[in-house]
């Protein structure tokens, strides 16, 4: 731009004087004109005046190859290519009760399969039992009441591992173990259920005489429920990742703790990455279709305005608390501590069209 105006400026500077060069073309006078180099001065010196009494603007245009794009939220939408994670994580209280006032004492005897030890050549006897294989919680006040009880016969068994008495049962049916052990009541019941509903598939079983030891059972009713909602926001699709809750149930022996645990407890886990905890309940509500709240990833319909509520249920029902060395609930003082939980969760901007 610089160099067109100066071009200009000295195209209108010659045109100006270019009447002064060849002098009078009429007339014969060879100096009448003005020579080369006085021309020259003269252009210079206008050139010169031109320069310190004008003020030339500079405008610089730059071109590229990038395209202006411009975005358009409709209705608090955003880019849709706008993807975030989400965590919420603390301590909370729930809801929670908590009653022992049911509970008896049992004996403890051990269910047998006819086809692992006769009970007419054993005549009933649990000392006939050398070398069974039996299910049992591994390092539980069971098992050790086992291992006394055979030492003092001085046979032997094998212990099966087991979570709880319903993998107790299952590995007893299917023939993974020769017995189980617990208290004879409950043993008694068991027998009539699965010589009714033929889950031993023609396999008798029997049940042996008790072997002086004392089993603890429970009808507790104690609970702990923890709730958690996370909203999703219209213009937004949310997806759950993971979600994760715990809670202990603790009981401090108070009275006659001699011989018994100063403390017991028990934590209940609750988690979407591991299929060995408890379950967790989902729900969600759509406020605008409330038919689309089903939908992938627990949360309803992309870009409505939806919750996702959670559930978290403990249950000392769950607790097989003949694993845990107490004589009676009265002597303990239970507690529930506060539920600890995470949830991750992925939210993805919706655009949307009305």
């Amino acid at each position: 731009m610089r160099t067109t105006t100066i071009l200009i400026a000295l195209t209108i500077l010659t045109t100006s004087l270019a009447g002064c060069t060849g002098g009078d073309p009429d007339g014969g006078d060879s100096t009448g004109g003005i020579d080369a180099e006085t021309l020259q001065g003269m252009i210079e010196a206008g050139l010169q005046d031109f320069m310190n009494n004008t003020t030339v603007e500079i405008t610089t245009n730059y071109y590229t190859n990038e395209t202006s794009t411009t975005t358009n939220n409709v209705n608090g939408s955003g880019d849709a290519s706008t993807s975030s994670l989400h965590a919420l994580s603390g301590t909370d209280p729930g809801e929670s009760s908590v009653n022992f006032n049911a509970s008896y004492e049992d004996m403890l005897a051990l269910l047998v399969r006819e086809d692992a030890y006769s009970a007419e050549a054993s005549g009933n006897l649990a000392s006939a039992l050398n070398g069974a294989n039996i299910c049992v919680g591994i390092g539980t006040t069971t098992e050790h009441n086992l291992v006394d009880w055979f030492s003092s016969m001085e046979i032997s068994f094998t212990s099966v591992p087991v979570a709880d008495s319903d993998e107790a049962y299952a590995k007893f049916i299917d023939g993974s173990c020769d017995a189980l052990a617990s208290g004879i009541s409950a043993l008694i019941a068991k027998k009539s259920q699965l010589d009714g509903d033929g889950s031993m598939n023609g396999v008798d079983i029997w049940i042996t005489n008790t072997i002086g030891y004392t089993i603890f059972h429970s009808n507790t009713s104690g609970w702990s429920v923890l709730n958690l909602t996370i909203d999703q926001n219209y213009g937004v699709s949310s997806y759950l990742l993971a979600a994760h809750g715990e809670v202990t149930l603790v009981g401090t022996c108070i009275t006659n703790c001699t011989g018994q645990s100063a403390i017991i407890y028990h934590t209940f886990v609750f988690s979407t990455e591991s299929y060995n905890s408890g379950d967790i309940g989902f729900s969600n509500t759509c406020d605008d279709m409330p038919n689309l709240a089903s939908w992938s990833g627990g949360f309803g319909a992309p870009g409505l305005e939806c919750e996702l509520d959670m559930t978290m249920f403990a249950s000392t029902n769950l607790v097989y608390w003949w694993e845990y060395n107490i004589t009676s609930f009265d002597d303990y003082e239970f507690a529930w501590s506060d539920w600890s939980y995470y949830v991750l969760w992925q939210s993805t901007a919706v655009t949307m069209h009305e």
